[in-house]
């Protein structure tokens, strides 16, 4: 798939938009951070077991599985699809402006689309059972229910505003 030039000049400028959003509203939270005092307790060593920890409490999202192993696992598994995702959707920008790096043909490519699609079978159910637990189950302590966490599951037509809160 190749854009027309006028398609190229629309994404491209769609593109930009975004990064510049993105960027202006990451230098406020980024303002913040550098006025902030700083902590004279703070020491970056031991670098090894920070690492480690983050690998473990971060990446394979321990902590939050041994605090509630089902939620936990499904919060897992909707974190590990945004991350399998997000090769995917660099890969379409990509593709879009002729830059390509994954092909479905064979190869690392094909296995990776696959993975995503695995992924997004596991984010889909778990979500689905996010929600059933936020919105049927609801255990008291998660709180006073907002309108804004449901957003993540409904259907597209109805998170884009179509909804009367």
């Amino acid at each position: 798939m190749s854009l027309c030039w006028a398609e190229l000049v629309i994404f491209l400028s769609v593109a930009a938009l975004s990064g510049f959003l993105f960027w202006r509203r990451t230098g406020v939270v980024l303002g913040i951070v550098r006025r902030s005092k700083p902590d004279p307790d703070f020491k970056l060593r031991p670098v090894r077991r920070r690492l480690r920890r983050l690998f473990w409490e971060v990446l394979l999202q321990a902590k939050v599985i041994r605090e509630r192993p089902l939620p936990g696992l499904a919060h897992a598994f909707v974190f590990w699809g945004f991350c399998a995702f997000a090769l995917v959707t660099f890969n379409h920008l990509g593709r879009a402006i002729g830059l390509a790096f994954l092909s479905r043909a064979g190869g690392f490519g094909r296995f990776y689309f696959w993975l995503a699609a695995v992924f997004a079978v596991a984010v889909a159910v778990s979500i689905a059972g996010l929600a059933i637990r936020r919105f049927l189950v609801r255990p008291k302590w998660l709180g006073a229910l907002s309108p804004g966490s449901g957003l993540i599951w409904l259907p597209e037509e109805t998170a884009a505003g179509r909804l009367n809160w």
